[in-house]
C-alpha cells in the first residue's frame, strides 16, 4: 500500500499538472473582434512587437509587485476546471495526512549507504544549486547576448522571490513538528514560535526547486518537449530525498511543489497576458 502511495506522489510531483493554466494557443475573443477593426493594409505586427523582455530595471522591480499581486488573487478567477484540480490537490493531501507516518517508516526501514549517498548528490537542486542555477541563466544570457536567455532567468527569480515569500508566510503560521524530531504529523506548535523543531510544512527544498523546474519548462518546454519530463524529474526525485532524510513529510513535499508550481505558472501567465495586452493596443493604433 505504501509503495503504491510512494508511486502515485511521484508520478504527480514528477509531472505536476496542478492549476494547470488554459490553453495560450486558443485566440482570444477580443482579439477576434479587434481584428475586424483594423486596417489590413497596415504592416504586419511580429511576435518581436509584443515580446517583453526584462532587464534589471525599475520596470522590472515594479513587475514584481504586479506579479505577487496577479498570484495571490488569482484564485478570486479560477474556473470550475481549476477549483476541481484544487479539490483533487486537497483530496491527496488528505491521503497522504494519513499516511505520513507509514511513509516515515518506509524510508527509515530502507537506507543503506548508497541510496544515501545518491540522495547527497540530489539534495542540493532544492536549496544550494537552485539559486545558482537561475543565476547562471542570467549570467549567460548577459554574456552571450542573448535577451530570451537574460529576461528568462529574471522571471525565473521573480518567481523565485515570490514563491518563497508564500512559502515562508505559509511556515511561519503553521508550525508543523519536522518528522526528524516527532513520530506524529500532527504535532503543531503556535503560530510564529521560534522553535526549529516545527518548520516542516510545506518544504521550502520542494517549493523552490518545482518554482525553478516550472520555469525552464515555461522557457524551453515549447521548443524541446524533453526539457519538462528532465526538470520535473529532477524536482520529483528532490522531493523524494526530503523525506528519506526524514526531514519533510510526504503531505509537506506536495504542498510545496504546488506552490511552487502554482507561483510560477501564475508568473508566466500573467506576462503572457501583458503581451497579449501590448499587441492589442498595437492593433489598435
Amino acid at each position: 500500500m505504501i509503495k503504491r502511495i510512494l508511486g502515485l506522489l511521484l508520478l504527480l510531483i514528477a509531472g505536476s499538472g496542478f492549476y494547470a493554466q488554459e490553453d495560450t494557443t486558443r485566440v482570444a475573443q477580443d482579439t477576434l473582434d479587434v481584428a475586424k477593426t483594423i486596417d489590413t493594409t497596415a504592416p504586419a505586427i511580429t511576435a518581436a512587437d509584443t515580446t517583453i523582455l526584462y532587464r534589471i530595471n525599475g520596470t522590472y522591480l515594479r513587475s514584481i509587485w504586479d506579479d505577487t499581486k496577479y498570484t495571490v488573487t488569482r484564485p478570486l478567477h479560477w474556473e470550475k476546471k481549476n477549483f476541481i484540480q484544487a479539490g483533487a490537490l486537497v483530496g491527496l493531501t488528505g491521503v497522504l495526512l494519513a499516511s505520513d507516518y507509514s511513509i516515515k517508516q518506509f524510508f527509515v526501514h530502507n537506507q543503506t549507504n548508497f541510496w544515501t549517498s545518491v540522495t547527497d548528490q540530489i539534495e542540493p537542486f532544492g536549496n544550494a544549486y537552485a539559486p545558482y542555477i537561475v543565476a547562471g541563466m542570467y549570467v549567460a544570457g548577459v554574456i552571450t547576448h542573448d535577451r530570451k536567455l537574460e529576461s528568462g532567468g529574471l522571471m525565473a527569480a521573480k518567481s523565485l522571490l515570490i514563491s518563497t515569500a508564500v512559502y515562508t508566510v505559509i511556515k511561519s503560521v503553521v508550525r508543523r513538528g519536522r518528522p526528524t524530531y516527532y513520530d506524529s504529523p500532527f504535532n503543531f506548535a503556535p503560530p510564529f514560535s521560534k522553535d526549529k523543531q516545527h518548520t516542516s510544512f510545506p518544504s521550502g527544498h520542494s517549493n523552490t526547486v518545482m518554482t525553478v523546474a516550472t520555469a525552464v519548462a515555461e522557457l524551453y518546454g515549447k521548443d524541446h518537449p524533453w526539457v519538462p519530463w528532465v526538470a520535473y524529474g529532477i524536482a520529483g526525485l528532490t522531493g523524494i530525498t526530503r523525506m528519506y532524510e526524514n526531514r519533510h513529510w510526504s503531505s509537506d513535499i506536495l504542498i510545496g511543489m504546488s506552490l511552487g508550481h502554482f507561483v510560477t505558472k501564475s508568473v508566466f501567465r500573467h506576462h503572457r497576458e501583458l503581451e497579449h495586452k501590448k499587441a492589442m493596443q498595437l492593433m489598435l493604433q
